[in-house]
């Protein structure tokens, strides 16, 4: 089984990590999927007047680093990229991404019901592939094991793997203006995009455990206040997002654990 012709599958690496470039095309040699690798805009290398002018619209709760703004360009840069063909989905992963081995089977189904879906609740426009939350709303089913969700009170972190649309793509460049907050963590206001950001879950694609290629460890603050103010902040917004998609019970249609139900609400 191979990558359905409509979807294209990019992968970012920096120029300085090529054997993890070279370990992902073994793992996607294996799938049988082709890719195009996209070059990924190191962080460590942008002047400090760059950094300034790109990060003026801070709002995440501490300076952001090199590595994360280097980060979040080489998305935008891969989305840019991804628009200027003609293909329906991305397939875009980051150069630490691992496959399971029902991924195929999983993405595939995911494509196929995107395609044909009219229930706005439903038609995604980023599907994550990567990092699960304990809670999770059963959306649709889409193999005996794996089905459509969409995890509450927070979109996942990470950006190793997810499937953007070409809505979804246009949206999210054309609202572009600097780097508030580091890439999955914007991801996680797609309020502020107009993005319907759904998950696989289980999900299909995990990190390897090896050392990223931003900036090294995070560094540890001792004062918490700054991250209890952000995490605040998103509550009520998060709230809301949830109550007016699903109604203000919502919680009470909450699922934990790996296993998905046999049908999901209006599959």
């Amino acid at each position: 089984m191979a990558l359905p012709t409509d979807c294209l599958a990019y992968v970012l690496n920096l120029a300085r990590a090529p054997q993890r470039l070279a370990a992902m095309q073994a793992r996607l040699a294996a799938l049988d999927i082709a890719f195009t690798r996209i070059e990924g805009v190191d962080g460590a290398r942008l002047a400090p007047e760059q950094l300034v002018a790109l990060t003026r619209r801070h709002r995440y709760y501490k300076p952001l680093r090199a590595g994360e703004v280097g980060c979040y360009l080489g998305h935008v840069q891969a989305l840019r990229a991804f628009l200027a063909t003609p293909a329906t989905f991305l397939l875009l992963l980051e150069d630490d991404a691992c496959f399971a081995d029902d991924f195929l089977p999983a993405l595939t189904a995911a494509l196929e019901r995107r395609r044909q879906e009219t229930d706005p609740l439903r038609r995604w426009d980023v599907l994550k592939l990567c990092n699960p939350r304990r809670r999770w709303m059963p959306l649709a089913p889409l193999t005996a094991r794996h089905c459509l969700v969409e995890y509450g009170l927070s979109v996942p972190s990470t950006t190793t793997a997810a499937v953007w649309t070409r809505e979804g793509a246009q949206c999210f460049v054309d609202a572009f203006a600097g780097v508030a907050r580091p890439i999955d963590c914007d991801l996680q206001h797609p309020w502020e995009f107009g993005l319907r950001i759904l998950s696989v879950h289980p999900p299909v694609v995990s990190a390897a455990p090896v050392a990223s290629t931003i900036d090294g460890g995070k560094p540890r603050s001792r004062n918490p206040w700054p991250k209890l103010r952000y995490e605040a902040r998103r509550l009520w917004p998060r709230w809301r997002h949830f109550s007016r998609l699903y109604g203000p019970l919502f919680w009470r249609r909450w699922r934990r654990g790996e296993a998905c139900p046999p049908g999901a609400p209006g599959a």
